[in-house]
């Protein structure tokens, strides 16, 4: 890597920290509570940005995947399998961010009958199988295109997921933040700016992410073609 790459690197990492104490600061100190849901309703703050990064991740993973069987260069395998991973983890968030939210405001942790939450569970079923197949599969001339497909198949999943409160009355979930009706969505003025600095945040921090990610599997390739090579 050179030295122009490590500080871009090193930038990010910075911009990411400086941004997420900012971000703590400002979701419970300068955005105010709910007038119904009270201090819970502050989970929002984290829940659907990391929704919407895990989107982002498994997006860009797609299209690492269909690059990597149209060319079959293994950089495109390693820069999707990053983004799946951390996709990967900011889902799980959600899983964990969301019944937390769930619990004190509908009384449940969880809803079976809540179409929003179903299809996103089958989702992080999808990309766990992805992982799963990765530390699992010992071939590694069949990894990188057993993982492109099922990247491919996970994505299609996305839109089920996104248009899951458009298309279905959905009994925990309220209409979309960003695209719905006419007066839905963060109408406080305060709010609405925490909630896009939170946004840029959260995508700060997946990024930063993603880039250790990258040069970790970049230098284990490095590494394991060497030991090939010795052996």
């Amino acid at each position: 890597m050179t030295i122009s790459q490590q500080s871009k690197s090193l930038l990010l990492y910075c911009l990411a920290g400086l941004f997420w104490f900012a971000n703590i600061y400002l979701v419970f100190y300068v955005a105010p509570s709910d007038a119904e849901q009270g201090v819970a309703q502050k989970i929002f703050y984290f829940h659907v940005p990391t929704a919407w990064v895990s989107f982002l991740g498994f997006i860009i993973a797609f299209v690492y995947s269909a690059r990597y069987l149209k060319t079959r260069r293994l950089e495109f395998d390693t820069k999707a399998f990053s983004f799946v991973l951390c996709g990967w983890l900011f889902a799980t968030g959600v899983l964990v961010t969301g019944p937390l939210w769930a619990k004190p405001i509908w009384g449940h942790f969880w809803n079976w009958a809540d179409q929003r939450l179903i299809s996103f569970f089958v989702l992080w079923l999808l990309y766990s199988r992805y992982l799963i197949m990765r530390l699992n599969l010992t071939e590694s001339h069949r990894r990188p295109r057993i993982s492109a497909v099922l990247s491919i198949l996970g994505f299609l999943v996305l839109p089920l997921v996104y248009l899951s409160i458009r298309i279905w009355n959905t009994p925990s979930h309220p209409g979309p933040v960003v695209g719905g009706e006419k007066g839905s969505g963060v109408l406080d003025i305060n709010m609405r700016l925490v909630f896009y600095f939170s946004v840029i945040s959260f995508h700060l921090l997946f990024f930063s992410m993603v880039s250790i990610t990258s040069q970790f599997m970049t230098i284990k390739e490095k590494l394991d073609e060497q030991n090939t090579d010795i052996s």
